[in-house]
């Protein structure tokens, strides 16, 4: 899995604020900083389960892992606005919607 360029998708999710906003995500928070630590989504869909967890790594990188049942089938690292939107359009391939 290769990162997008968020100007390349315009209609996406660019930081994790926008992906917690959506409901759908389960964003934890460092106190007393408020700083996001993890981000985490789980989809459930064909028998399979599927995890996209977000992670910063340094100030400037993300990290975006994807779980299907188990196993870790990707892993990318790029900046938040980067890592969301690629985090984003993963689960709407995983729900088959384009």
């Amino acid at each position: 899995m290769s990162l997008i360029e968020p100007d390349d998708a315009p209609a996406v999710p660019r930081s994790v604020a926008a992906l917690a906003a959506s409901g759908e995500w389960d964003v934890q928070y460092s106190l007393p900083s408020g700083r996001w630590l993890t981000a985490e989504r789980v989809v459930v869909r064909g028998g399979r389960r599927w995890r996209l967890g977000l992670t910063p790594v340094s100030a400037a990188a993300v990290a975006l892992v994807v779980w299907r049942d188990e196993d870790v089938v990707a892993h990318v690292r790029g900046t938040e606005a980067q890592a969301c939107a690629q985090a984003h359009l993963r689960v709407l391939e995983i729900l088959g919607q384009p």
